[in-house]
């Protein structure tokens, strides 16, 4: 039986920035499909820093040439911090969506969670855009949230879960997350 490819493409979110490798949530979804005897090929495709655009321009050579029978598609934060339009992210995922529909039906849509402004400011980089970036997450989610349904595709809202979690129990830096925090990712990814 052939392996089956999923395909998971982002940012530092998806590729599991502040953790050992083997303790991002990704990872413990590999780990989990091993133990549940899953013939998967579990590929993480998130690169630290990127916005929409960047994965956009990779996203045929990453993702669509990798013959994905799944793939999980988040963005848009790295996007706010660059101070780009709502728009613009939500432009570039569709037109990822799209691409994807070319090779499989099986998309899944990752809402990216929320950011603590005040930690992000003072333990990652000081930076004049956490206040857009905040108060534009809920607006992404919202329009997200509606694009999937225009798709009837599934999605993964970590905005919502990590909106009422004790950041300082699952964040290191008001962005990324610790150990913990992808085992919060993680839970929630496979409950859905």
């Amino acid at each position: 039986m052939q392996n089956k490819n999923y395909v998971f493409i982002g940012d530092s979110l998806t590729f599991g920035y502040g953790v050992s490798k083997n303790k991002s949530w990704i990872e413990f979804y590999k780990e989990f499909c091993i133990e549940k005897g899953n013939n998967i090929n579990i590929i993480n495709k998130g690169i630290n820093g990127n916005t929409t655009t960047d994965m956009l321009n990779r996203f045929t050579e990453d993702v669509t040439s990798l013959n994905p029978s799944t793939i999980f598609i988040m963005g848009g934060t790295n996007d706010l911090l660059s101070n780009r339009a709502i728009d613009s992210i939500i432009d570039n995922i569709d037109l990822m969506i799209q691409e994807s529909l070319t090779c499989t039906d099986s998309i899944i849509i990752g809402i990216p969670p929320r950011i603590i402004k005040e930690d992000a400011y003072r333990l990652f980089m000081p930076s004049l855009t956490y206040d857009y970036c905040e108060k534009s997450l809920p607006k992404l989610r919202e329009i997200l949230i509606k694009l999937c349904n225009k798709y009837k595709l599934k999605y993964i809202d970590f905005y919502d879960l990590t909106s009422s979690i004790n950041h300082n129990e699952y964040y290191i830096d008001g962005i990324h997350f610790n150990e913990n925090g992808h085992k919060l990712l993680f839970n929630e990814f496979i409950k859905n």
